[in-house]
This record gives structure tokens, C-alpha cells and sequence, in this order.
């Protein structure tokens, strides 16, 4: 995976961001006992090896719903990858508490979409791992939209937005 990012440009690590492995496991720990679901593998090895970033180019990704902020291509946008340490606007523990009132339950916050949206991953048992494109003005019940069902096809469906 992480050749796929330096293939769409690479990436700019968020450096207010804990990188100590121990902080990092513990907060794997916190967010799992939140959630009572374990976070996918592939999800801790690519924080583990990656952390919280932004990309370096504009990047998108194709999704398998349809939903009212699409680029061309039934794309998304595909913004920085949020903290799994700290309380800041870029942390997840920050983002689930903006989204409160809004943000089905049993979805993690993985990174940000359009503006005020987000892009989610399940730790339900129904759909475990799928990521999600979770549109904040939609109505209630009709702000998801499934961009992958696992968080490396999610990954590997990266690539730089080229408008045209």
C-alpha cells in the first residue's frame, strides 16, 4: 500500500501526531473498546507504517454508489487521513465528536471527503471494513455511499483527480 501512495504523488506526514508506537497501540485499544469491534489489520499496519498525512496532489476515488457530490467518473475526494492520537481538528477522537448527532454508529473516521464530509470505514458485523463516503447534508439514512468493501481495496482505488 504504501507503494500506491508514492505512485499518486506521495504523501506529507501530519507531524502533530503521536508516532510512539506504544501511544499508537494504546490508541488502538481505546478505539477498539469505543467501538467493542476489533480494527481491521490492514487498517493498524498501514497507520503503524504511515500515520495521519495529506496527500501531496489531489486525489480522489471511484465509488460504487452514486451520491450527490461526485466528480466526474463517479468520483470522490480524498483528503488527509486523520490522527488516531490527540483531541486536534485532525484527530479521529475530535472528528467522531463533531459527528456525533450525524455519524451512523459503529463507523470510524478515517479521513476527510468534500468539505464537511467524511470517508468511514465499518467496525459493524453486518459490513465489516467497507468504507463508506458519508455525505453531512444528505438526509438521515441516505448519507452513505460505499466507496470499497475492505480498507485495501479502498486504498488501492487511490489516484490523482485529474479534471477534464
Amino acid at each position: 500500500m504504501i507503494e500506491k501512495l508514492k505512485l499518486i504523488g506521495g504523501v506529507e506526514k501530519n507531524l502533530f501526531c503521536a508516532d510512539d508506537e506504544q501511544q499508537i497501540q494504546n490508541a488502538f485499544l481505546n478505539i477498539e473498546a469505543i467501538f467493542n469491534s476489533h480494527l481491521p489489520q490492514s487498517y493498524k499496519d498501514f497507520y503503524i507504517n504511515i500515520g495521519a498525512f495529506s496527500f501531496l496532489e489531489l486525489v480522489c476515488a471511484k465509488c460504487i454508489d452514486v451520491n450527490p457530490v461526485m466528480l466526474k467518473g463517479n468520483k470522490i475526494s480524498v483528503g488527509d487521513f486523520y490522527c488516531i492520537t490527540g483531541n486536534d481538528g485532525s484527530s479521529i477522537t475530535e472528528v467522531l465528536s463533531t459527528f456525533e448527532e450525524q455519524l451512523p454508529v459503529g463507523l470510524l473516521p478515517i479521513c476527510d471527503g468534500e468539505l464537511g464530509d467524511i470517508i468511514c470505514m465499518s467496525l459493524r458485523e453486518a459490513d465489516y471494513e467497507y468504507v463508506y463516503y458519508f455525505h453531512h447534508e444528505s438526509p438521515l439514512g441516505n448519507d452513505l455511499f460505499l466507496i470499497a468493501t475492505n480498507f485495501v481495496a479502498f486504498v488501492m482505488k487511490l489516484e490523482i483527480y485529474e479534471e477534464g
